[in-house]
């Protein structure tokens, strides 16, 4: 079989558009090259794959299917699964809850605590000097005289704890 010649790739093009630096295509060998084939298999190891294929595939839907242990286990294992994340959901829920008290309880003493210092400050500032020397003379108070006045030394060893 003759091979055809093909005129668009051995023109001649002169210039800078050259496309190949050869002036005639080099013609490939007339007979075609074969590919080493591979020996033939006898009919008895054709047969032996086939039969490991199919046991292959057999194994293969065997493991693949579920059986009645299979499934019990595998709804054993959610169930625990669903109990554990329940758990979980219900011990965080009444941690929510204890903060949520405990924030409360800290503002109810951040108030008691403002209403207490406010209520120090009005006593601290409704009586002067002057109005409780008035009242202790009109209960009948007087200032001591000095013989009442009684003073003591303290030694250096001893100490008191003022509260």
């Amino acid at each position: 079989m003759a091979q055809r010649y093909d005129y668009r790739n051995a023109a001649y093009i002169e210039g800078n558009v050259v496309r190949r630096q050869q002036a005639v295509p080099q013609r490939e060998s007339e007979v075609p090259k074969r590919k080493p084939t591979a020996p033939q298999k006898s009919r008895e190891e054709i047969l032996k794959e086939r039969e490991r294929r199919l046991h292959a595939k057999r194994n293969l839907a065997r493991s693949a299917a579920f059986d009645r242990g299979y499934l019990v286990y595998l709804t054993a294992v959610m169930a625990v699964c669903g109990l554990l994340c329940f758990a979980f959901l219900y011990l965080q829920s009444g941690i929510t809850t204890r903060m949520a008290a405990i924030t409360e309880l800290e503002t109810a003493v951040n108030d008691l605590q403002s209403d207490n210092d406010a209520a120090e400050s009005r006593l601290e500032t409704c009586m002067t000097i002057c109005e409780i020397r008035e009242r202790a003379q009109e209960l009948g108070l007087v200032y001591p005289s000095s013989d009442q006045i009684q003073y003591y030394s303290v030694e250096n060893n001893d100490y008191m704890n003022q509260y």
